[in-house]
This record gives structure tokens, C-alpha cells and sequence, in this order.
């Protein structure tokens, strides 16, 4: 083995790992190209999609306003603009400037798993930089077959997660290889000038890089943060060794203007203030990239003090800044300092954050207990394997004085370990710093076993003692176990990904939406979303953006959360009339359910419309094959709410809501409930007159597009002499499949008689008089 894995050949390995890394991420080719449809995976992807169509029509413009979402209000898009003009220059490139909807929805598709694949090349390049190519191979190898990684890097996952993992990767490469080129040619600020460019090359692109991260992703100023953090680290360190730190400093100072003088430009012509998530950058990474600037040219002055005794640095930097800077932050730059806290309280997650699956801590279920399920999907063993490489590589970086790769190394694991451990939707940045230390733990930290065995193996032949094998074999056939356990884990993770929807709407909902487009009124503007609409469409926020693209209609509430309060007013509304007027408000006509809102994302639901989840339950002792445990049933207070009287009970008993579609699959079976229901918001037919005191009732023959057959009752009680039911289906002309098997049947008491109400009744809302006595 060692034969054949030489320096020599190392880019034939690497050559193959890298189509290794390609072939993974190709998997699932059945599911994206599937009835010669090109199926887009993930829900944010699908407004990429949106943007990319966009961009394609009016390039360069990206869409910054979007009037199809927070209906009818619309809603700014914060995204960064970068990954979606990429995607559309690329489309228009390749179609001729005349790109099909099959060239630019192919186009978006295959871009994630090449820019995946040059991650992986990066992650070779930077394991190399630090330890040596055969770590950077094994870490390439590893990195290739890293679930989290591979996730975002699928054909067809058109979402920009991948965009920042390559970004952020690729600067800390530059930076890497500034910094030890700026150490060993013992770079100081006076002989910098003699050979500036040369100097200046690898800090100059890490700027470009930060800069294209934060044209790239809101968060990008994690990557600005991780290397500010790491400078004053490092300088105390080096200054407890007496070592110059002109090197540090010249590279983060060039690194930090070169993205100054990119940004600023841009930030100033927006005129959007400090407004930390934005469309572009705004004056608030201008300043959180002049912070760390500024900061470099602190510690040159703090370096030509030259104190007596070196913890003299990091007493005066932490007086410098929290006995001063802070509050002069504060006080000078209120706008600046409320983004930056801001900022940071997004990354420890709560409020709306807290209902979503990618934002809940990494350890925690969605419903907030422990498990490790998320670790295992994610990096199978390669997470325990790193972190005890980390613990390793901490020690052994303390024994050689804290060399500056190391510290940066060290520091960017701990910061991305952190956040991912507060919101795993950084679970992607991670697998770089796992599959790299799971690299040094083969290459690093067994090492020292080799050569321990290699020892005992030497006394032993001088003592004239049979050799029984060689430390270096022991070592490797222990290295190829621990790589084929975890290609093996991670090769079933990956595979049962791909062979699963992967964040696609399954074809109960795809189905839906396509009907709702099919038929329903077309609502205007949906490639210029500049005005506002017809009408909208409710439905809980995750399904928004499916919704927004299938349909075409608008939505409001969408992935984004935009409408989101309202959204679960109404869902959680008893009371018919008060979810009138929020639908009303919104100009609503088309309800969409689904079986998940009743039983996964209920407890959100009521969170987020400031209820008590616990409310719309009751704990009930069952058994169960001799097992005694106690669930959680849903009460009468769940059960009043509009989420249940709509999907449930159909809307049994309202007004002015009408099943119209139903899809095939059964979710529940007793009663027959399908998974994804709409419902059509209508004015509701009035039929009124004359009746003795007491009650009255219509009921109506409903035959569903399913073939499902049920009885509607709408009840109410004469007073007076005088009655009146609002009643929401057509009994003739009516326009969908789902529709009434007769005419309405009026009875009270003992009277009765058969009400016909044609579709005009129902959609202006016209009164019908029909008197009872």
C-alpha cells in the first residue's frame, strides 16, 4: 500500500476522490430527472429558482422586491444577490443569451455539486497547507462522503449553502498560506514595501473572497468575525514568545481594506444605513469590517510599546475594548451597535427561529429533547473521531508554541463548532473542520503510536528477538479500517438522503399545487412582482415557496416567515367571523391544509400565534400489550380551531369555506383524512325568511374529487320568526370536481324544503329567501 499511495501519484488519488465526490452528489439523478421533469430539491431552492428566472429576463437585476410573498403587503428580499446572478449568467451563457426553462433549471441544478466538488479540492489544499498531502488526501476522501456536506452539494439542490461553504473555505486557504508565507520570509513593516505585490497577493484575495461571501450570504460576517477573532489571539500568543507579529497584522490589515474598498462603494449607493441583513451590504459590514481594521492598527501600536511583561497585551486590548470600545460603540455608532447585538442574539436562535428545524440546537429534537441522531445524519463517526483529534491537536499545538496555522485552525473549529452547536444549520461549514481532523487523527495522532511501536519493534531485533510485524503496518491496517468504517456509515447516510425527497413537496403536494394553478384564476405580475396581485393564497410558511413556484400564485406566509403572525392567527382562530377578517385583511382565497400542520407542526403553529401548545392537548394513561404510558390527545380546544374545522372536519358547518380538492393519499384512516387539502374563501350564498323559533338547518350531498362522499350541516336558530345560513357550495354550475350531489335540504322542525344556489350566489355573496313556515 504504501507502494502505491506515493507522493508521486497523490493527484491520480486525489483525481479519483474527486470523482468520487462528483458520483455521491450525482445520486440522486432518478430523483431530479424524473418523468423528463427536472425536479428542484430543498424549499428555499425553489425561490433561487424564482430569482434565477428572474435575473435571466432583466440581467443584471436580481429580485429585491417580491410582491407575490407577505401578500398583499409584498416583502424586500434580504438574500444576497451573487449566487443567483452567477446561476443566471451561467444560463445565459450556455442558451446563447436565450436561455429554455429546461437550460436554466438544468443549469441551477448541476452548479451546487461542481462548486461541491471544488470545495472538496479546497479541503485537500488547506489540510495539506497544514499537515501534509497525505492528510490532505484522507481528509479530501473524507470530506467527499461527509453527509452534511454532500446534502447542500446535490444535483438539483439549487440553494447558496454551498456557495458559502467554497467562499469561506477558499479565503481561510488564502489566508492560511498569507500568513506563513508573511512568517517565513519574516515579513515586518520594513522591508514589506521592497516586494509589495508578491507580499500582498494571497491577503489581497482572501479580501475578495470575504467580500464575494458577504455579496453571497447575510452571515458571511461570520467569516469577517472568525479571522478579527483569531488576530488579537494570535498576537498575544506570539508576544508571550517575544515573536514579531508585523506578519499577522500586515495580512489581516490588507485582508480587511481590500474588502472595505470592494464593499463600501456599494453599501454608500444603497443607502440602506446599518441594516444588517440586507439585499446588498450595507454600511453595517463597512463598519464591522473597519472594527477589525482598525483593530490590526492598534496592535502594530500596541507591539512598538514593547512591555515588560507580555500579559501587559491582552489586559490593555480587553480594557481597550470593553472598558471603552464598547460603549463608545454604543454611544457614537447606536445604529451600528444595535445590528452587531442583534447579530449575535440570531446566532444563540428563540423567538421565530425556535420553530424552525435548522435553527434548534444541534443535540435537540424538534420538541426539545436530547439526541444524537442529528450528529450521526450529519458526520456518521467522523465527529467523535475529529473531536478527540481537536482535543489532541490543542495539546500538542501548546507544546510547540502555538504556531499561527494551528491557532487559526484551532480557533475557526471552536467558533463554527459553537454556532453549530446553538443552530445546526451550520452544520455544513462544519464538515470541513471534521473531515480535516479526522484527517490528523490518521495521519497525527496514531503517528505517535507508529513510532512507539517502531521503537519496541528495534529493541526487540537487537535482542535478537523474531520480528512479528512493523509499527507502520499495524498503523495503516488500523487507518484502513477506521476509513472503511466510516465510508461505510457515510455511504448509507448519503444514500438513504437521496433515496428519500430531500426537502421536495411530495407528490401529494406537488400535485395540489399544479391543480391550483390549473385552476384557479392566474393572478398577475409573477415575472415583474413589482404590483400587487389578485388574491393570495394561506397556508402555514413552509409550504410557501413551494406554493409561490408550483402554483404561481402569492403566498402569505413563505419561507422567508414573512406573514407568518397572521398565519397562525387564523390557523389557530375558533372563532369563524375573527378568521374571516385576517383573511380579509390579506385578501385571501385559497386555504391550503396539510396532515403535517395537524401533527408535526401544530406545537408551532400555536407558538408562534403567542398560544400555549400545551393548551390543545390532555395526557391520557393507555395500554398497550401490558405497557401502561401516557400520551398527549388533542382536546376540544384543538379541535375548534380553523386548522382542524378545515382539515378534519372539511369545513363542515362554515360558511364561507368549500372544499374544493383533496389529494389521493390517505394521511389518517379513521376518519378518512387525505394529506393535503384546499379550500376556496367565497362570500357564501345566504338563505333567509321566515321559520318558527328554533333550530334550523341545511345540509347538502358532497361527493369530493376523490370519489369521497360526506354530508354538510350548517345550523343556526330562528328567532323572532326570522332565520338566516350562510352556506358556501353551489349546488349547480359549479366549477370544480369536488361538488354537491343535489340541492340544499332546509329543514326546521318538522318543515322542509330543497334550496338551489347557483354559483354566482356563493361568490358575491347574494341573498336567497326561503321562508319556513
Amino acid at each position: 500500500m504504501h507502494a502505491i499511495i506515493t507522493e508521486k501519484n497523490r493527484n491520480k488519488f486525489l483525481l479519483l476522490i474527486l470523482l468520487l465526490a462528483l458520483a455521491v452528489r450525482l445520486w440522486v439523478v432518478p430523483v431530479v430527472f424524473s418523468g423528463g421533469n427536472i425536479t428542484i430539491l430543498g424549499a428555499d431552492s425553489y425561490y433561487h429558482i424564482r430569482r434565477i428566472f428572474a435575473t435571466v429576463a432583466h440581467f443584471p437585476t436580481v429580485l429585491s422586491f417580491d410582491s407575490y410573498i407577505d401578500f398583499p403587503y409584498g416583502s424586500k428580499i434580504t438574500w444576497a444577490p451573487l449566487y443567483d446572478m452567477f446561476i443566471a449568467a451561467v444560463a445565459l451563457l450556455v442558451g446563447a443569451g436565450s436561455p429554455s426553462i429546461h437550460t436554466i433549471e438544468l443549469t441551477a441544478a448541476l452548479i451546487p455539486p461542481l462548486l461541491g466538488v471544488l470545495t472538496v479540492w479546497l479541503v485537500f489544499a488547506i489540510t495539506e497547507k497544514i499537515f501534509d498531502w497525505r492528510a490532505g488526501l484522507i481528509g479530501a476522501g473524507v470530506f467527499a462522503i461527509t453527509p452534511s456536506h454532500v446534502y447542500v452539494s446535490f444535483l438539483g439542490y439549487a440553494d447558496h449553502h454551498v456557495a458559502e461553504t467554497l467562499l469561506s473555505t477558499a479565503a481561510y486557504l488564502c489566508f492560511i498560506i498569507a500568513i506563513k508565507r508573511m512568517q517565513q520570509n519574516k515579513i515586518t513593516s520594513g522591508n514589506f514595501r521592497a516586494n509589495i505585490i508578491k507580499n500582498s497577493l494571497f491577503p489581497v484575495i482572501t479580501g475578495i473572497l470575504l467580500a464575494l461571501s458577504i455579496f453571497t450570504w447575510d452571515g458571511a460576517p461570520i467569516f469577517v468575525g472568525l479571522i478579527g477573532l483569531y488576530i488579537p489571539i494570535q498576537f498575544v500568543l506570539d508576544r508571550k514568545f517575544g515573536r514579531d507579529c508585523s506578519y499577522l497584522l500586515l495580512t489581516g490589515g490588507i485582508t480587511f481594506l481590500v474588502s472595505i474598498l470592494i464593499i463600501f462603494p456599494v453599501a454608500v449607493s444603497g443607502g440602506t444605513g446599518f441594516e444588517f441583513i440586507s439585499y446588498l451590504p450595507t454600511m453595517f459590514q463597512v463598519a464591522f469590517l473597519s472594527v477589525f481594521f482598525f483593530l490590526c492598527a492598534l496592535l502594530f501600536a500596541m507591539q512598538k510599546l514593547q512591555f515588560n511583561k507580555w500579559w501587559y497585551n491582552p489586559l490593555l486590548l480587553l480594557l481597550l475594548i470593553f472598558g471603552g470600545g464598547v460603549e463608545a460603540l454604543e454611544i457614537f455608532a447606536p445604529q451600528f451597535y444595535q445590528s452587531m447585538t442583534e447579530g449575535i442574539g440570531y446566532l444563540f436562535g428563540g423567538g421565530v427561529l425556535a420553530t424552525i428545524q435548522e435553527a434548534v440546537p444541534l443535540f435537540n429534537t424538534p420538541s426539545g429533547g436530547f439526541t444524537l441522531a442529528n450528529v450521526w445524519n450529519a458526520f456518521g463517526f467522523t465527529f467523535y473521531i475529529a473531536l478527540l483529534a481537536l482535543i489532541y491537536f490543542i495539546y500538542k499545538t501548546t507544546r510547540e508554541k502555538y504556531p499561527p496555522e494551528a491557532v487559526f485552525l484551532i480557533t475557526w473549529s471552536l467558533i463554527i463548532l459553537v454556532l453549530t452547536v446553538l443552530q445546526r444549520r451550520f452544520i455544513y461549514l462544519l464538515a470541513v473542520n471534521i473531515a480535516i481532523f479526522t484527517a490528523y487523527f490518521i495521519v497525527g495522532v496514531l503517528k505517535p503510536f507508529e513510532e512507539k511501536k517502531v521503537v519496541a519493534v528495534s529493541r526487540k531485533k537487537r535482542k535478537g528477538q523474531r520480528e512479528t510485524g512493523s509499527g507502520s503496518s499495524v498503523i495503516l491496517n488500523i487507518s484502513l479500517i477506521l476509513l472503511f468504517l466510516i465510508a461505510i456509515s457515510n455511504i448509507f447516510v448519503i444514500k438513504s438522503m437521496a433515496s428519500g425527497t430531500i426537502g421536495t413537496p411530495e407528490p401529494d403536494f406537488r400535485d395540489s399545487y399544479m391543480w391550483l394553478k390549473d385552476n384557479s384564476q392566474p393572478t398577475s405580475y409573477y415575472d415583474a412582482p413589482d404590483e400587487t396581485p389578485e388574491y393570495g393564497v394561506m397556508s402555514w410558511w413552509d409550504s410557501g415557496n413551494w406554493i409561490l413556484f408550483i402554483a404561481q400564485r402569492p403566498v402569505v406566509a413563505n419561507n422567508f416567515q414573512t406573514g407568518i403572525d397572521d398565519a397562525a392567527r387564523f390557523f389557530t382562530e375558533p372563532d369563524e367571523k375573527t378568521a374571516n377578517e385576517i383573511l380579509d385583511k390579506r385578501n385571501v382565497r385559497y386555504i391550503i391544509t396539510d396532515a403535517q400542520m395537524l401533527k408535526l407542526k401544530f406545537k408551532s403553529i400555536a407558538l408562534m400565534a403567542g398560544k400555549r401548545p400545551e393548551d390543545y392537548y390532555e395526557i391520557k394513561t393507555v395500554s398497550d400489550i401490558g405497557e401502561i404510558r401516557s400520551v398527549n390527545n388533542e382536546n376540544k380546544k384543538f379541535f375548534d380551531t380553523m386548522l382542524s374545522k378545515l382539515h378534519v372536519f372539511d369545513g363542515n358547518g362554515l360558511g364561507h369555506y368549500r372544499l374544493i380538492l383533496e389529494s389521493s393519499t390517505t394521511a389518517i384512516k379513521s376518519p378518512d383524512i387525505k394529506y393535503v387539502k384546499i379550500f376556496e374563501y367565497v362570500g357564501g350564498a345566504t338563505i333567509s325568511g321566515r321559520a318558527a323559533d328554533g333550530e334550523v338547518r341545511a345540509t347538502l350531498d358532497i361527493v369530493t374529487n376523490q370519489g369521497r362522499t360526506m354530508t354538510g350541516t350548517w345550523k343556526t336558530i330562528a328567532s323572532n320568526g326570522r332565520y338566516e345560513i350562510k352556506v358556501p357550495y353551489s349546488t349547480m354550475g359549479g366549477k370544480y370536481e369536488t361538488r354537491a350531489l343535489g340541492d340544499y335540504v332546509i329543514q326546521n322542525g318538522n318543515i322542509s324544503t330543497k334550496v338551489s344556489v347557483n354559483e354566482q350566489d356563493v361568490q358575491e355573496g347574494r341573498e336567497l329567501k326561503v321562508d319556513l313556515v
